[in-house]
């Protein structure tokens, strides 16, 4: 049962750009190995999220506020590492 909601609608965006966002890099970016770790982060918490959101247990009784939580979490902490990242690869590199 995968919730489809306009809230996990937005949530599957955010998902979705961060896929876009990943494979965009590892096609044109000269630090593939960045691209690819982050990559497997992005596999491995997206494993994690459809596993739960594949099971109607957790949805139960108001618990689909804390699955949509948990599920955006990992995508905007994922957004916001990157961007400290980057932020200081630039920063140093003048």
């Amino acid at each position: 049962m995968i919730p489809t909601d306009s809230e996990f609608t937005t949530l599957y965006m955010a998902y979705l750009l961060m896929l876009m966002f990943l494979i965009f890099g590892l096609l044109k970016s000269k630090n593939k190995a960045f691209y690819k770790w982050n990559f497997l982060f992005f596999g491995i918490y997206l494993a994690i999220m459809i596993y739960v959101f594949s099971d109607s247990e957790n949805f139960r009784y108001g618990n689909s506020l804390v699955v949509l939580f948990y599920g955006g979490i990992f995508v905007l902490l994922h957004f916001i590492i990157i961007g400290i990242i980057k932020l200081y690869k630039s920063v140093m590199k003048k």
